[in-house]
C-alpha cells in the first residue's frame, strides 16, 4: 500500500510540474498555439498528445525530448525522468573509528558545535528511466508509449 501512495504522489507532482510547464511553452507560443483546433488545444493543454500531431505540438504539451534517434524512416523522441532516493549505508569499522578519533581530538581542543559521527552515512542515489516515446513518420505522431520498466541505468551515486 505505501508503494502505491508513493507511486501516485510521484505521478501527481510530475503531472502538476508537468502542467506548469505546458502552459509556460503555450504562453511562450500563443499565437501559434490558437491556429491549432479547440480539441487539439485541450489536448496539448492536458498535457498529452494525438495521433497526427506534429513536433510542435508535441513540444507544446511534453517539451524537448532527452534524446532523438533514428529507426529506419521512424524519428523517436525520449523523454527521461531521474528518480532519486537515499539509502542508509554502515561505516567501516576503520572509516568510524578514524572519524571518531577526529571528533576527540576536536573535543578535547574545545571546539564548540561538535556533533558526535554516526555508524552509518546516507548515500543518495539516482536512477534514469525512460517515461516516454513517441514515435513520427513523415514529421507526424504514428504512435507512443509509456514504459514502465525501460531504466538507463541501475541506481548509482
Amino acid at each position: 500500500m505505501g508503494l502505491q501512495k508513493s507511486l501516485l504522489a510521484l505521478t501527481l507532482g510530475l503531472l502538476t510540474l508537468s502542467c506548469g510547464a505546458t502552459s509556460r511553452r503555450i504562453r511562450a507560443n500563443e499565437d501559434l498555439f490558437e491556429s491549432y483546433s479547440p480539441e487539439d488545444q485541450a489536448t496539448i493543454r492536458s498535457g498529452r498528445i494525438s495521433h497526427g500531431f506534429d513536433g510542435t505540438q508535441v513540444y507544446l504539451a511534453f517539451g524537448n525530448a532527452d534524446r532523438t534517434e533514428m529507426d529506419g524512416e521512424v524519428e523517436l523522441w525520449f523523454y527521461h525522468h531521474t528518480f532519486k532516493r537515499v539509502v542508509r549505508e554502515e561505516k567501516s569499522a576503520s572509516e568510524y573509528r578514524s572519524e571518531m578519533d577526529a571528533y576527540e581530538l576536536a573535543v578535547r581542543e574545545g571546539e564548540e558545535g561538535l556533533v558526535e559521527p554516526e555508524t552509518y552515512r546516507d548515500v543518495h542515489l539516482r536512477r534514469e528511466g525512460v517515461v516516454r516515446i513517441v514515435r513520427f513518420e513523415n514529421g507526424q505522431v504514428v504512435g507512443w508509449e509509456e514504459p514502465r520498466e525501460h531504466w538507463l541505468e541501475d541506481w548509482h551515486p
